[in-house]
C-alpha cells in the first residue's frame, strides 16, 4: 500500500473507540495520527428516557441521526431490562454507522436514506411513510432543528426529546503544542458541537486542513475562521480516508 500520507500528521477529534477504523486506515497510508476527542457525551434524564423506552411501540418510526442516541437509548433499556429490538417500530437511521450500531444491539433498520444527511433521511422517510404517522426523534442537546423541523413539514407527528448531551472535553496538551508550532497537517471533525470546542481551545489560524462530516460541520468551520475545509463524500472510514488524503494535497499547494 502506498504512503501516501508519509510524514502527515492528522488529528481526529473523536472518542478513541469511534476513531478506531480510521485511525487504522490513516496509519497504514503512513500518517502519524492524533485521537483526542474535544467532547464527551452525557445520557439524558434518566426519567425522560425511561419513558420514551416504555412507550417505543407507540410510534411508528423512530429516527436515529446518531450513534450516540443509540447508545444513550440502549443505556436506558439495559437500565429498564428490556430490548430495543423488541419494541414494535420502524427504525431509521441516517447513515450506515448508526445503522450498524442499531444492528449491533438487535433492531432491524427499515431505512437508511441513500443522501446520509438529515435532509436525505427526510425526503427517504417521506417516500416509505403514510402521511400522519408517528416519529420520535431521539437527539442530542445541541441538534439543529433541520430533522425535527423537515419531518413536521412532511406530515409527521414529531415527538423530538433530548437523548443526550454534549459537553466539553479539554485536550491534550500535546496537541495543543503541536497544533500552535504548526505540527497538525489535517484535522477530522465529526460535528459542530466538535468545531465550536477545537475553535475555542485552537487557534483557527494555524493552517490546518479540517476534513467535516457533513456540510452543517463544514459550515460551522468556515463560520469559526478555518480557511481550508474539505467535507467528505460520506461518513465511512473509507470516505474519511479519501478525504483526507485529498486534505493533505491541498496542504502542500497551499
Amino acid at each position: 500500500m502506498a504512503k501516501v500520507l508519509a510524514d502527515r500528521a492528522v488529528l481526529i477529534a473523536r472518542d478513541p473507540d469511534r476513531a478506531e477504523g480510521l485511525r487504522a486506515r490513516l496509519k497504514a497510508l503512513g500518517a502519524n495520527v492524533r485521537v483526542c476527542p474535544v467532547t464527551a457525551t452525557l445520557p439524558g434524564d434518566a426519567d425522560e428516557l425511561d419513558a420514551v423506552i416504555a412507550g417505543l411501540s407507540t410510534f411508528d418510526w423512530v429516527v436515529i441521526a446518531s450513534v450516540n442516541a443509540v447508545n444513550a437509548l440502549h443505556g436506558a433499556a439495559q437500565r429498564m431490562s428490556t430490548r430495543l429490538a423488541d419494541a414494535a417500530t420502524n427504525w431509521a437511521a441516517i447513515g450506515p454507522a448508526t445503522a450498524s450500531s442499531l444492528e449491533a444491539i438487535g433492531a432491524k433498520v427499515a431505512l437508511v436514506p441513500t443522501d446520509h444527511s438529515a435532509t436525505g433521511l427526510v425526503a427517504d422517510l417521506t417516500k416509505t411513510a403514510a402521511p400522519g404517522q408517528r416519529a420520535l426523534l431521539p437527539q442530542g442537546d445541541l441538534a439543529a432543528p433541520t430533522l425535527a423541523e423537515g419531518l413536521l413539514a412532511a406530515g409527521f407527528q414529531v415527538t423530538a426529546m433530548t437523548a443526550y448531551r454534549t459537553v466539553p472535553s479539554p485536550l491534550d496538551t500535546r496537541v495543543v503544542r503541536d497544533w500552535a508550532a504548526g505540527a497538525i497537517d489535517v484535522a477530522v471533525i465529526a460535528a459542530p458541537s466538535a468545531v465550536k470546542q477545537i475553535s475555542t481551545q485552537l487557534d483557527v489560524h494555524v493552517p490546518v486542513v479540517i476534513v467535516a462530516i457533513g456540510h452543517s460541520t463544514a459550515q460551522a468551520a468556515r463560520e469559526a475562521g478555518f480557511q481550508s475545509v474539505v467535507v467528505a463524500d460520506d461518513s465511512t472510514d473509507e470516505a474519511l480516508a479519501a478525504a483526507v488524503c485529498k486534505a493533505a494535497a491541498d496542504k502542500v499547494m497551499q
